[in-house]
């Protein structure tokens, strides 16, 4: 791979509020360092006035931006959007939960049959629905467990304003405290007794359990079959294709900040919960410590995560958010990661050299 100069016209980034080795990087200040040594100047996606930066980070529609997160606008900007790359994956996704009242006599997903599931819809129709998706296949999921199908059950849908942020942030961790003060309209759903049972994350389950009003009746993550987690992810990162072809160099350093991160996290799982805590919709770090200890947070483009972004892909093309096909393969290029950690080592023998 040749080595372009890059430009000094800024590098905008997003990341999504998950458990991805580049938030911590943010955090730790390896991303700051990798950019001043690529010599590109980095700029928060969501810093744009006007809060210009809120629809980007879904469809991917600015040229000069790295995108590291969920799978499900990832995939659907790349089939039906804007030309992008996939330059790496990490696999820390949750499968979600299957959330009741607590006296409501549910005790498991068998007993849904014939009753209420509350699936939100959101009203921005200029993004992927991914909350929707992502809830829809962990339903499906747990239905399928279960025994049961789509028609055991009704499905009432749930129009739901979409939340956005009220202003410009600098950085991640000061923008997503309006996700914290929004209340989904499947939880108010289910408060009222208008639906049954809803879709949850751990994060959101673990608060309303610990009220006393609610139980889970299905956890996907309790599995051993890792398909189960595959609900909006695995988790991505890509950039557009002209961008990485003309400035290798700044897609690169991304990779190496994000790698030493994760190989950061791997060694230091408690420290790293502290600043999940800071950078993701989850706020316990005790919860957050327990869900990343066997996860491996080094970015790859490993077979597995790529059959896992299969899978995704062709459930969100048999339900119709996406329209176009692609081969996950054909998108991943693993020249960037394989020169990052190729440049990381090198690094490494040097200083041990010296």
């Amino acid at each position: 791979m040749s080595h372009t100069p890059p430009a000094a016209q800024e590098v905008l980034y997003t990341i999504c509020p998950v458990f991805v080795a580049s938030n911590v990087a943010l955090e730790l200040g390896f991303l700051d360092e990798e950019f001043r040594r690529a010599g590109a100047p980095l700029r928060y996606l969501r810093s744009l006035p006007d809060n210009a930066g809120w629809l980007p980070h879904f469809t991917h529609s600015l040229p000069r931006l790295i995108r590291d997160g969920g799978a499900i606008p990832t995939i659907q900007a790349r089939a039906d959007l804007t030309d992008t790359t996939l330059i790496a994956t990490t696999f820390s996704t949750s499968g979600g939960q299957i959330l009741v009242r607590a006296g409501s006599g549910i005790h498991g997903v068998l007993d849904l049959k014939g009753r209420r599931i509350g699936l939100t819809r959101s009203l921005a129709g200029e993004k992927i629905d991914f909350a929707r998706a992502t809830a829809e296949r962990g339903i499906e999921l747990a239905l399928e467990i279960a025994g049961l199908g789509r028609d055991d059950v009704q499905i009432v849908d749930l129009e739901a304003p979409e939340p956005k942020p009220s202003a410009p942030a600098e950085r991640p961790a000061q923008n997503w405290a309006y996700l914290h003060q929004h209340v989904a309209q499947d939880l108010l759903a289910l408060q009222a007794g208008s639906v049954d049972a809803i879709y949850s994350s751990p994060a959101r389950a673990a608060r309303l359990v610990a009220s006393g009003e609610y139980k889970i009746i299905e956890d996907l993550d309790r599995y051993p079959d890792w398909t189960l987690r595959v609900t909006n992810g695995p988790y991505t990162t890509a950039v557009n294709t002209d961008f990485a072809r003309a400035e290798p160099a700044i897609v690169v350093a991304w990779l190496r900040a994000a790698i030493r991160a994760g190989q950061w996290v791997n060694a230091n799982r408690r420290a790293a919960a502290d600043i999940f805590a800071r950078t993701t919709t989850y706020r316990d770090a005790a919860q957050i410590a327990a869900l990343i200890q066997y996860h491996d947070f080094v970015p790859s483009l490993a077979p597995q995560n790529l059959a896992g972004l299969t899978i995704q892909k062709d459930f969100l093309r048999s339900h119709g958010y996406v329209k176009n096909d692609f081969r996950i393969e054909d998108w991943a290029d693993a020249r960037y990661l394989d020169e990052a950690h190729a440049s990381l080592r090198e690094d490494a023998e040097r200083r041990k050299a010296a």
